[in-house]
Order: C-alpha cells, then sequence, then structure tokens
C-alpha cells in the first residue's frame, strides 16, 4: 500500500482535524471539536497557500480558539434545547396491532407507525385495544390496557 499521500501536509491536519472531531463523540464536553475544525482550517489554508509550519500551526491555534469562544455558547444552547421524549411518548396512547403479552413483544400504532410493545401486566392485549405508554426504552415502548 502506498502512503505517500500522508507526507501531504494537508492531508495531515485534515486526519487530525478528523480524528479531533470524531473523538468529540467519545469525550463529552464540547472542546475538541473546535480544535478539529481548527486543524482543517490549516488544511483549507494550506490548499490554497503554500504556508510555512508556523503559520500552520498559527492559522490553527487562532482558529481553534476563535470558534471556541464564538460558537461553543451556541452549540450548548443547541443542545440543551433537545426536546426531552418522555413528553412524547409517556401518557400517550396508542392501538394494538399485534397482541401484547407479557415476556414477548408485540407491535402497537403510534403517530402513524409501528413500535414494538412490551407490558407487565398480566392480561392479554389483543388487537384493536387502547393502551396507555408507560415507558420506552430505546425504539420499544412500554405498554398498560386503557383503564375504562
Amino acid at each position: 500500500m502506498d502512503f505517500t499521500f500522508l507526507k501531504e501536509p494537508a492531508m495531515v491536519w485534515f486526519l487530525i482535524g478528523l480524528v479531533l472531531i470524531v473523538s468529540e463523540f467519545a469525550v463529552p464536553g464540547l472542546v475538541i471539536i473546535f480544535f478539529g475544525l481548527g486543524a482543517w482550517a490549516a488544511a483549507l489554508a494550506l490548499l490554497a497557500l503554500d504556508m510555512s509550519l508556523f503559520s500552520q500551526i498559527l492559522i490553527f491555534l487562532v482558529v481553534s480558539i476563535t470558534t471556541l469562544l464564538v460558537l461553543r455558547k451556541r452549540f450548548m444552547a443547541v443542545a440543551a434545547q433537545t426536546p426531552d421524549l418522555t413528553d412524547e411518548f409517556i401518557g400517550k396512547t396508542a392501538a394494538v396491532e399485534e397482541r401484547v403479552v407479557k415476556g414477548a413483544y408485540g407491535k402497537v400504532k403510534f403517530k402513524g407507525a409501528l413500535w414494538k410493545a412490551e407490558t407487565e401486566s398480566d392480561q392479554v392485549i389483543e388487537k384493536g385495544t387502547l393502551v396507555k405508554i408507560v415507558g420506552y426504552e430505546s425504539i420499544i415502548l412500554r405498554v398498560e390496557p386503557v383503564s375504562e
């Protein structure tokens, strides 16, 4: 395999940026991503201009710190506005499409889509029955029959 592309400084900066941006997913705090953006800025600058290593590092640091200071609060505000899905599910009703019994998954129709459903109730919940959503885990809804 030919790795001569790694001798290109723009490619090295790009790969450094990629590693930093991907590592943001593993390390909480929303900081590392901005250094990844700085590395990508250095890579783009290198594609446009012939630059010394000092200039590359300067662009990397200036862009990283500037984006960190300017954009971090905005990114954090957007992340804080992510809706709590509890309000979207808990207490809402759904219609059973495939029988739901304790210990086995059935299916319910909720907001126009079919969802896997389970119950802790000892009674069999037949197709067509209305159920109340009492919890969820990932894509599986926990349901109970609607009490009349």
